[in-house]
């Protein structure tokens, strides 16, 4: 049976559908995620294997507000990523996926316009993917963040510091390495990192 509604259990996670995932007919699969060519365009190399989980989170927030909803938030903030890198972090070496990059991007005026456009299509998927090391994008924040140092609460739907944990208890991130919870002082179970699993489980119990 086709998945013709936001109940779909690989759009709650953020994963595009796959022939073994149970949508019998993927071209009316109300998944979102199964087309971004509205981000990455066309071509299906330019699209990361996995992305970050700030980016899904908006996207499925986007479509549960309005009809076709990321489409037109895409359009609206898409520009924040130029500005941003371009304005404080285009000569930061970590912020490209490769040296060649960050090199062409400290030339990027002297650069062909096709060579302009391949640089900025790298960028968008080195950016729109998670990153132990290196820099994705916080649409949360308008800027880029170390990965090592942000991650996205998926619950909480917001990126935080590194060192703030999600209290199943209280249903609140709090800040801290060490038990216990800062908002509601007791020792429940906690998570640090969003899996997929969690994601989809997240998702599912939450939208």
């Amino acid at each position: 049976m086709a998945c013709k509604s936001s109940r779909c259990g690989c759009h709650k996670g953020g994963f595009a559908c796959k022939a073994d995932c149970g949508c019998s007919a993927l071209g009316s699969c109300y998944n979102n995620m199964n087309d971004l060519s509205y981000i990455f365009g066309p071509n299906p190399a330019d699209r990361p294997d996995e992305l970050s989980p700030c980016l899904v989170s908006k996207i499925i927030g986007e479509n549960v507000k309005r009809p076709d909803g990321a489409r037109l938030w895409w359009q609206e903030v898409k520009d924040q990523i130029w500005q941003r890198v371009w304005s404080g972090w285009r000569r930061e070496r970590y912020t490209w996926g490769t040296d060649e990059d960050a090199q062409q991007a400290k030339i990027y005026d002297d650069l062909t316009l096709a060579e302009q456009r391949a640089l900025r299509r790298r960028g968008l998927k080195h950016w729109l993917q998670p990153q132990d090391y290196g820099f994705s994008f916080s649409f949360c924040r308008g800027d880029l963040v170390q990965g090592d140092c942000t991650r996205h609460c998926a619950i909480c739907n917001v990126c935080v510091d590194w060192r703030e944990w999600h209290c199943k208890i209280c249903n609140k991130c709090t800040w801290g390495l060490t038990l216990a919870c800062g908002n509601c002082r007791k020792n429940g179970t906690l998570t640090f990192h969003a899996s997929k699993k969690e994601m989809m489980e997240t998702y599912s119990q939450h939208h």
